[in-house]
């Protein structure tokens, strides 16, 4: 929290006096909505309108322009056209603005004018050190602060809204208030939502960075479509991470079409989907599959539990065991009640009552409605319970009775109390949330955001994050050099010669090998590596050459290298081979680096050789590719259960080793050496716990750097 974007942030959500520009004096228009807003939900700062239309606005003394305004305005609401809205930044920035929201669209998301226009309000806004919010954004709501600068149509009809521990980040301004609005009468409460717009000055990083510090923020649900640094994005999910902040991330853009969607919505590059699930998962973020995910989280955090012992109360023996299944699914598990708790409910329920959590209190409910409450009230009791979720089904005739019981029942509690209720219309579950409850109706919704909070929470302190940045690597002249003649045109490729020439140079162990180009050559070459030695096809080239016969390996002798080449050359018409030192047998990797606009690189491991292509085992990384980062990858592939069965493969060595490799590919990939984007090392095989790079290829962007 360094820069003045940083510091100013806290004034988009908590400024002592706002300005809305282009004020209205009618509530139902774009810039009359922010003013009746602020107004219905208690606003304590001052607020000055400004518009020369207008003498007063909605009983607030009007201003004719910026000019006009006291000195110590901090947050300006910018409600005007594009060109205008320029220009009004630019006068707040005369008049010591330290933040701005910009609502209107015409900027980077329609083409090359609007995109000169939006680094306009850039410009202005980092000289001035102002917290931009926008252009192209719904605004802001900080429940914490009660301040609100948005035009957001849902806040005219919802009640007055409770502060929680919750932020709300999104790239789109519907999205975020849309969710505010499910999640609110599930149970959910905020402390801000915030839509972020085009992101002209503060990004979806900076403010999960602010997050990170907000003492009224205790966890974060986001949706993001896309970022311009995805290194800024790794270092504001570590921030949180070291917070003890769970993360929670709707992430769109994965298909073409989506990702096409995204630049036409707010001008956000959506990036490489494996790219964004990497860095979520090295810093613990769980990504989120829909909206109905964020409303079940955000319910799920509200109710502030552990969820490490939930006891389940039903009117439905029937229900049981899908809550029972749904439980195991979303990885919540059900409490064993002690033999006190089981002795109270044997003496308070029915005798065909089922009392193995989940608790079935019966139907006789019907007759009895206290039977829900005694239930409650014995199951809170218990040392290992923490949550309780009360499942009901039918009984709409006696809602106003049950929800009463619940209301009142609650209130007794040490335990926070959840309600699902199947077979009653909506108006009965509104009802339970206008009174206070929290309340939903399929329980394995409200199981699965337990469950994903859970994953949250674990996930954090289970993720690797950041150790620190990788070693440096000097690139050195001679591999420049070396590759003289790429790096224009079209899109070329470096034969295994070559590519492994790279490597040699920048100190990645490689076997032995000498390039030849006709039998005489390589008999001697096999004289250089020793026997046995291994024969590899160069050109032409040939994809795929083990299974096509075109490597050879155990050549032992001159006779069978010979005979090796011969066929070769007859069946492949080979011009070029390589004779190489034979490597002893062991487990093989395949460790690639290439270049990606989001994050500068990005790294694939997983299992190499001809098992590369056959089964599903690779790990996307993300840099800095320090050691305990690839040491926590390398023991997720199928291909661990392997190093764990051979004791001289010692894995943090191993990720050690590997990390040198990945940080070296990746200099050379992030410096754009001779053109280089992308390196592919299959297989590395691990022999004597060290790794041996046996073949490699690299190609070039197709211009220049």
């Amino acid at each position: 929290m360094q820069t003045l974007r940083y510091e100013s942030i806290r004034y988009l959500l908590r400024p002592s006096s706002i300005a809305v520009v282009g004020a209205s004096d009618r509530p139902d228009r774009i810039g009359g909505r922010p003013l009746r807003i602020l107004a219905d939900r208690g606003y304590h700062g001052s607020i000055y309108p400004v518009n020369p239309k207008y003498e007063s606005v909605q009983g607030l003394r009007c201003y004719p322009d910026i000019a006009s305004l006291p000195a110590d305005v901090e947050l300006f609401i910018i409600c005007i056209p594009a060109e205008a809205a320029v220009a009004a930044l630019e006068e707040a920035a005369g008049r010591g603005a330290r933040a701005a929201v910009v609502f209107g669209g015409g900027f980077a998301e329609t083409g090359a004018d609007g995109k000169a226009l939006q680094e306009r309000l850039s410009w202005i806004a980092e000289s001035a050190g102002i917290a931009l919010a926008g252009p192209n954004s719904l605004g802001l709501a900080s429940f914490a602060h009660s301040s609100f600068a948005t035009f957001a149509t849902t806040l005219e009809t919802m009640p007055a809204i409770e502060a929680g521990g919750v932020a709300l980040v999104s790239q789109s301004g519907g999205t975020a208030f849309n969710l505010l609005t499910e999640a609110y009468w599930a149970g959910g409460r905020f402390s801000h939502v915030i839509a972020t717009g085009n992101e002209a000055g503060v990004t979806f990083p900076d403010y999960l960075r602010y997050l990170a510090t907000d003492p009224a923020t205790s966890s974060v649900i986001g949706y993001v479509e896309g970022v311009a640094s995805g290194e800024q994005l790794a270092v504001a999910l570590g921030e949180l991470q070291s917070a003890g902040k769970p993360v929670f991330l709707l992430k769109s853009g994965a298909s073409e079409r989506g990702s096409r969607s995204v630049a036409s919505h707010t001008a956000q590059f959506s990036g490489v989907d494996s790219a964004f699930d990497a860095v979520f998962d090295r810093f613990g973020a769980v990504r989120l599959r829909g909206m109905d995910d964020a409303v079940d989280v955000a319910r799920a955090l509200t109710i502030d539990t552990p969820v490490d012992g939930l006891a389940v109360a039903t009117n439905s023996g029937g229900a049981a065991a899908y809550l029972s299944d749904a439980c195991d699914r979303f990885g919540v598990p059900l409490t064993d009640l002690s033999d006190d708790t089981m002795r109270d409910l044997r003496a308070a329920l029915p005798a065909f009552a089922g009392l193995t959590n989940p608790i079935d209190f019966t139907a006789q409910v019907i007759n009895d409605v206290d039977l829900m409450a005694n239930t409650l009230r014995i199951l809170d009791r218990d040392p290992s319970v923490d949550t309780l979720l009360v499942f009901l089904g039918s009984m709409e005739y006696l809602g106003e009775k049950l929800i009463d019981i619940l209301v009142r029942t609650r209130a007794e509690l040490r335990n926070p109390l959840v309600l699902s209720w199947l077979g009653v219309s909506d108006r009965i579950r509104l009802a339970a949330a206008q009174a206070g409850l929290v309340v939903g109706a399929d329980p394995a919704r409200a199981l699965r955001g337990m469950g994903l909070v859970r994953a949250g929470q674990q996930g954090q302190r289970q993720a690797p994050g950041r150790t620190g940045p990788a070693p440096a690597v000097d690139l050195d002249e001679a591999i420049g050099a070396g590759l003289t003649g790429l790096g224009t045109g079209q899109r070329q490729g470096l034969d295994e010669a070559r590519a492994m020439e790279l490597l040699d140079r920048l100190g990645v162990r490689t076997p032995r090998r000498v390039e030849v180009s006709g039998v005489r050559d390589a008999l001697a070459a096999a004289e250089q590596v020793g026997y046995p030695c291994v024969l590899k096809l160069v050109e032409p080239f040939l994809a795929h050459r083990a299974r096509q016969g075109a490597v050879e390996v155990g050549l032992d002798g001159p006779d069978r290298l010979a005979a090796a080449y011969e066929r070769m050359a007859g069946q492949f018409g080979m011009t070029k081979a390589l004779v190489v030192e034979q490597v002893p047998a062991g487990p093989e990797l395949i460790v690639g680096v290439l270049a990606d606009a989001t994050f500068g690189s990005r790294a694939v491991l997983g299992s190499g050789g001809i098992w590369a292509n056959e089964i599903d085992d690779v790990r996307t990384l993300v840099p800095p590719y320090d050691p305990a980062y690839v040491a926590h990858e390398v023991r997720r592939l199928k291909l661990a259960a392997r190093f764990e069965s051979q004791p001289s493969v010692d894995v943090p060595g191993l990720a050690e080793e590997i990390a040198a490799v990945l940080t070296r590919l990746d200099a050379v990939v992030r410096h754009g050496a001779a053109g280089i984007g992308e390196i592919e090392c299959n297989p590395i095989r691990v022999v004597d716990g060290g790794t041996v790079v046996l073949d490699a290829l690299a190609f070039t962007t197709g211009a220049g750097r």
